[in-house]
């Protein structure tokens, strides 16, 4: 039987921004969908259409790439929908070839809720990374670490019939206060590893008031080579567990207590590394200025955790398409 291409299949094919569109093809051949679905589908968080009664679910694919379309884009569920609906380049990422494909804000709310309560976007992130270490485009030796800031709603002050405080509820418990270069900030900390590249290998999230060198061990743990970091990591307990291990110590010194200046060897220690130190901010620079990352999008840590997850999976894939350029691996 042949089957009809319908005005909507013909517009799909045919029509779509050059640059997005080349950029989503450019996803879509990398992100593993079957892998993703098979794994959902393990977990009971995904059933297949079948033959039961009843409206046939979305394709996961679907429901899969409209998380990532989210992360690129900063869309909040009803703009996803609308622009699913809008945009040609989306639908042909998606394969949406009939509308009644495109799910609707509750159904997206829903699915994501159900994959970060069981912990599915680092799985995700955990699944595409290996990919990328096994086509070495991340490196596995050699680890650059550093943390940024997500600012969250600050907590509301209720007042009595006399204008006095009488509580005062967070809209976020999880989160808390830190001051940086004199400023107050109430959110929470984004803690990532790269490579030398900057493709992040490891994500964690803390609260604001998490010190940076409390995560490092876990960042670092299964480094070999070297370790690379801004001065907020420097330690001389790190310091020596690096010398007895082999593994190069690039933290970038500062002054300590009761020191006027930098000794010499401190100074050109920090112009070995700075160069190499720098490569760490551009994952921040992508998922903050190219993805619109600045606010948190949830409440709690648990669900902040997995959005990150989401977010350096999203960034990691945008990289790779240059990179593998840059190696010959994509003409």
């Amino acid at each position: 039987m042949v089957k009809t291409v319908s005005l909507f299949d013909y517009a799909i094919a045919q029509k779509g921004g050059k640059k997005t569109t080349r950029f989503l093809e450019e996803m879509k051949e990398l992100i593993p969908f079957d892998e993703i679905e098979r794994i959902l589908i393990e977990k009971g968080l995904y059933r297949p259409r079948g033959k039961r009664s009843g409206r046939p679910p979305y394709p996961a694919k679907v429901l899969i790439g409209a998380m990532f379309l989210q992360a690129w884009y900063n869309l909040s569920d009803p703009m996803t929908e609308e622009l699913i609906h809008d945009r040609i380049s989306f639908r042909k990422f998606l394969d949406i070839n009939d509308e009644d494909d495109i799910p609707d804000e509750t159904t997206l709310c829903n699915f994501r809720n159900r994959l970060m309560d069981a912990g599915m976007f680092e799985t995700i992130f955990t699944t595409v990374a290996l990919r990328m270490q096994e086509k070495g485009v991340i490196l596995k030796e050699g680890t650059l670490v550093d943390a940024t800031l997500v600012h969250s709603s600050e907590p509301k002050r209720k007042k009595d019939t006399n204008g006095r405080v009488v509580k005062n509820e967070a809209a976020d418990k999880d989160a808390s206060y830190t001051s940086k270069r004199g400023k107050k900030h109430h959110g929470y900390k984004m803690h990532i590893a790269t490579d030398r590249r900057g493709m992040i290998k490891k994500v964690r999230t803390t609260t604001a008031k998490e010190s940076d060198i409390k995560q490092l061990h876990e960042l670092t743990k299964e480094e070999t080579s070297a370790i690379v970091g801004d001065s907020a990591y420097m330690s001389k307990e790190i310091k020596r567990r690096c010398r007895n291990k082999g593994i190069t110590y690039g933290i970038i010194e500062r002054k300590v207590k009761n020191q006027r200046k930098l000794h010499t060897n401190q100074r050109k220690h920090n112009a070995r590394f700075a160069a190499v130190r720098a490569v760490v901010e551009l994952p921040f620079a992508f998922i903050k200025h190219l993805m619109g990352y600045t606010h948190t999008r949830f409440i709690g840590i648990a669900k902040n955790t997995q959005y990150h997850m989401l977010l350096a999976t999203a960034y990691n894939l945008r990289r790779i398409p240059s990179l593998e350029r840059k190696l010959g691996i994509r003409t």
